[in-house]
């Protein structure tokens, strides 16, 4: 029979196992929930991105214009529907059709996220090829898709005579389809059509990616050799590190206001993306001190004695052992710097301006993606679709480079193809 104290023993190693497994249980239990809450935000903001933006992200919207096509479209006097033929359409649901004119009208939005009246059906039979454009003369053909500015149509063939009415884009598709109805006759009407497209921003951003990681990278890396190989423990190293660290702190918004007093009257006084490159670049290079510099030291000291043991200097060594073996760190921290420079916005509004160009110039002003996606929300019409649809784009972007980044990454590192 076992005694009194060996069974109290018992018992309470029992008692401590239990205790042991329940703490264990909420430990494992709550790592898991505070881990969920990020992957349900994640989750939920994707599907959020891709639920607004997917119906409006198109090859046309990637590679179209922001600024749309606009005709002035006119004649000498006036414009008389004389259809020979009956013109009938049955509308479908939201549309409105003009009998007299044979043109179909939809409700639709601007580049803008504004109200238009667009054209959604022409009837083959409408005598509409008399039309020219105001501006060059030539002759103009109407097209589906188009949508109307203004226009001013009369009643009467004699302007004096007549009842003058007007049309903006907030008119709306059915009080436009009952005023062409309503005048055989038009003075002018100004058509636009396109435009909301992002090529622009994207090839602003890619210039922007572009000469940033130029500047910062060698900038970066050189500061992470020297700090890594170089330079020996002492206040100066430690304060150098404590300035990078406060930099990587320190809010895009002053780096923006920094940037345009220093770098702008530099480049040429106005806001471009020169100048937002290299206000960028101050930005990043944390990022690439701190990643390089990691990746140098996690290389075996072993590796690097045995370098110099062979007789090669400390500026061989450097270049011939331990770049090549940090290459895995160093595209990390390029992958981690193009992630910083694509979804910046606060400081490139005061470096490189909110202007979206359709034809980018360094040396001018573009906004990048990230601030385009600022002024579309930054109105009173807000275009949550276009906005969803550019924050896709940089996604993919993300991603790709994350991928690629990775390969590289595997394929030169030379630590697992030894193992």
């Amino acid at each position: 029979m076992k005694s009194k104290r060996e069974s109290s023993a018992i018992n309470f190693d029992n008692s401590n196992e239990n205790k042991r497994k329940v703490a264990d249980f909420f430990k494992v239990f709550s790592t898991y929930l505070f881990s969920s809450f990020s992957i349900v935000a994640l989750i939920a903001i994707i599907a959020f991105i891709f639920s607004k933006g997917w119906s409006t992200l198109s090859w046309d919207f990637i590679s179209g214009d922001y600024e749309s096509q606009l005709w002035n479209v006119t004649t000498s006097e006036g414009i008389k529907e004389n259809n020979q033929y009956e013109l009938s359409y049955e509308p479908h649901e939201g549309e409105y059709f003009s009998s007299n004119w044979g043109i179909a009208f939809v409700d639709s939005t601007d580049n803008e996220g504004n109200r238009a009246v667009e054209i959604s059906y022409i009837d083959p039979n409408a005598n509409i090829n008399n039309w020219f454009d105001a501006s060059t003369g030539d002759p103009f053909s109407l097209q589906v898709g188009m949508q109307i500015s203004s226009a001013q149509l009369w009643t009467n063939e004699d302007p004096s005579l007549a009842q003058v009415k007007i049309i903006s884009s907030s008119t709306g598709a059915e009080r436009t389809a009952e005023i062409f109805d309503q005048c055989p006759y038009m003075h002018t009407m100004t058509l636009i059509k396109g435009g909301q497209g992002m090529r622009g921003s994207l090839i602003s951003t890619l210039w922007m990616i572009l000469i940033t990681m130029c500047v910062a990278l060698p900038l970066g890396i050189g500061g992470a050799i020297y700090l890594g190989v170089y330079a020996k423990t002492s206040k100066l190293t430690s304060i150098i590190r404590t300035m990078i660290d406060m930099i990587s702190g320190i809010p895009s918004i002053v780096f923006g206001l920094v940037g345009g007093i220093i770098f702008l009257p530099i480049v040429g006084g106005h806001g471009n993306i020169i100048s937002g490159a290299l206000t960028l670049a101050c930005m990043i290079l944390p990022i690439i001190i701190k990643s390089t510099e990691e990746a140098i030291r996690a290389i075996p000291q072993n590796m690097i004695n045995a370098s110099l043991a062979l007789g090669a200097s400390q500026t061989q060594t450097t270049f011939k052992i331990i770049l090549p073996n940090s290459i895995g760190g160093i595209l990390t921290a390029a992958l981690l710097g193009i992630g910083r420079v694509i979804g910046e916005s606060a400081a490139l509004i005061y470096t490189s301006g909110t202007i979206i160009q359709d034809y980018v110039i360094p040396t001018q002003g573009s906004a990048t993606l990230a601030v385009h996606i600022w002024k579309l929300m930054s109105g009173e019409n807000q275009n949550f679709e276009a906005s969803c649809a550019i924050a896709i784009v940089i996604l993919f972007i993300i991603l790709i480079l994350s991928v690629a980044v990775k390969l590289i990454a595997f394929k030169t590192d030379k630590f697992k193809k030894a193992r």
